[in-house]
């Protein structure tokens, strides 16, 4: 907020020297400068929390880029319902994440999306199958619009079993929060 104080001094200051004319010129310029710096001021940065982990104890843990990018990364290739052939995907194996915050054994997890949807997932049904958080697809890391930040996905061409409705509904992109119910 330091660079708005001294925005607010220098205006004072223009007010001074120039006339109304010029100084309504000035404003006008001024606001625009102010609205665009405060807008690209509150994007996210390389240390934004890029998802929201609640643990059983209920304590909340926020995961960034350099936190996720430190996890064991699993990297796979497949087609998938959603895309148009066969990509590369990498991003943090699941259960690597959840035993690097103290939770050996979960079993069910709520995922939330970034436009509110909710999916409780039976962590059963992965067992023998690495869910991975994605982060990166054919190395460019994901965005709100290609699925990002981060997409709750499986290997679905080397597991064609997998490959089903009821598996489907578990991956979650746009993913922002999971919650260890048990």
């Amino acid at each position: 907020m330091h660079w708005l104080n001294e925005a607010a001094k220098l205006t004072r200051k223009i007010e001074d020297a120039a006339g109304a004319r010029d100084m309504n010129i000035f404003k006008h310029g001024t606001a625009f400068l102010l609205l665009v710096l405060t807008t690209f001021g509150t994007q996210a940065t390389s240390s934004s929390p890029l998802l929201h982990l609640i643990l059983p104890d209920k304590r909340e843990v926020r995961l960034d880029e350099a936190a996720l990018a430190a996890l064991p990364q699993t990297e796979f290739e497949t087609a998938t319902p959603w895309t148009a052939g066969v990509h590369r995907y990498r991003g943090p194996d699941l259960k690597a994440m959840l035993a690097a915050q103290g939770v050996a054994e979960a079993s069910v997890l709520d995922v939330v999306a970034l436009n509110g949807y909710r999916q409780r997932v039976d962590l059963s049904l992965f067992a023998k199958v690495p869910l991975t958080l994605v982060r990166y697809q054919d190395d460019k890391p994901l965005t709100r619009r290609n699925k990002g930040p981060l997409w709750l996905l499986i290997p679905l061409s080397a597991h064609p079993e997998m490959d089903v409705s009821a598996i489907h509904n578990n991956m979650i992109w746009q993913t922002i929060r999971i919650e260890v119910v048990k």
